[in-house]
């Protein structure tokens, strides 16, 4: 069974805290220590998975998209979360033919999450 894949069209926020706070409880603190750790990592993975990309390294992609589905996936970002996964499971089929494509989407996604989790950081300083 293949999952479906993503369209370019956005059609809702990519990311919503009060998601985020329920998926962790309520906890605000873990929430703010996991948003400074993904603003820091992501932007290293990101380029990871896009060196691993040019280099048809599959492994790489799989790898990278793995650890930044996992981040993602606590900071209540799905549409993110789904291309992570697409691309992870691209990765681990050694298939990358829409891995550019997957990964731009993904790309556009974080760069909102970034947004968001910047402005919430700000907000609770």
């Amino acid at each position: 069974m293949t999952e479906p894949h993503l369209s370019a069209a956005k059609t809702a926020p990519c990311w919503k805290s009060t998601e985020a706070l329920k998926l962790l409880n309520g906890d605000s603190e873990l929430l703010r220590e996991l948003c400074q750790i993904f603003l820091q990592e992501s932007p290293k993975l990101l380029q990871s998975i896009k060196q691993s990309l040019s280099d048809k390294d599959a492994d790489g992609v799989m790898r990278g998209a793995h650890s930044i589905r996992g981040e993602v996936s606590y900071l209540g970002a799905p549409k993110a979360v789904q291309a992570a996964a697409e691309l992870e499971e691209m990765g681990r089929g050694d298939n990358l033919g829409r891995g550019r494509e997957v990964f731009s989407i993904l790309e556009r996604e974080l760069e909102d999450v970034h947004i968001g989790l910047q402005n919430l950081m700000g907000a609770s300083s």
